[in-house]
């Protein structure tokens, strides 16, 4: 007789507290993002998945303004401040892509300090992409949230452009890019698609 996984018999297991999830090391981190302290395990993404978030990183990054001060990071815990619940379970979640206001160094970034994310669509993450984390990070207020499709052989087919609709709390969507990304928010940038691909 096999023996049950730990969380049949202690549904605790699969949870995590703030201080919990800081004590682990950074490559355990790394494998999870939270939920009102529900571990979510996360799947790492192709190379193609990897180099497109990263040049897009890399030309956000060029192309932002001076002032206001923000910073273009990847990969980056973004926390919840709105879902933060009184039984102090917590949520954050890990952007491909962030466009964050500049914090002190080292200072937890949350879902106030950012003003656009980014998620490249992987195989198996199309609905958390774009229902989960969809209603997630415009509850959370962030103004902006691209999501990246990959067609079959992992080139950019298209960038959805979500704008939040401040009375509603939900995203709108604003544009279907092809062929490049044309932004005015949260600052102008223009990315041919072809620099993303490689």
């Amino acid at each position: 007789m096999s023996t049950l996984p730990a969380w049949t018999s202690d549904p605790e297991s699969l949870t995590l507290t703030e201080s919990a999830y800081d004590a682990l090391p950074d490559q355990v981190r790394k494998l999870v993002e939270v939920i009102d302290g529900n571990i979510i395990l996360c799947q790492s993404g192709t190379a193609e998945h990897s180099d497109v978030a990263r040049r897009l990183a890399n030309r956000l990054e060029a192309a932002k303004p001076d002032d206001p001060c923000l910073r273009v990071s990847t990969d980056i815990d973004v926390h919840f401040v709105k879902r933060l619940r009184k039984d102090g379970k917590f949520s954050f979640r890990r952007p491909d892509v962030s466009v964050d206001k500049c914090v002190p160094r080292g200072a937890k970034l949350t879902a106030a300090d950012t003003v656009a994310v980014v998620e490249v669509v992987s195989p198996g993450s199309g609905y958390t992409d774009t229902v989960d984390k969809l209603a997630e990070y415009a509850y959370e207020g962030i103004p902006v949230y691209l999501v990246v499709f990959l067609d079959g052989d992992l080139y950019i087919k298209t960038i959805h452009e979500y704008r939040l609709d401040w009375a509603s709390k939900t995203y709108r969507l604003v544009e279907t890019h092809e062929d490049e990304l044309v932004l005015d928010q949260p600052f102008r940038a223009t990315v041919p698609f072809a620099e993303l691909d490689g």
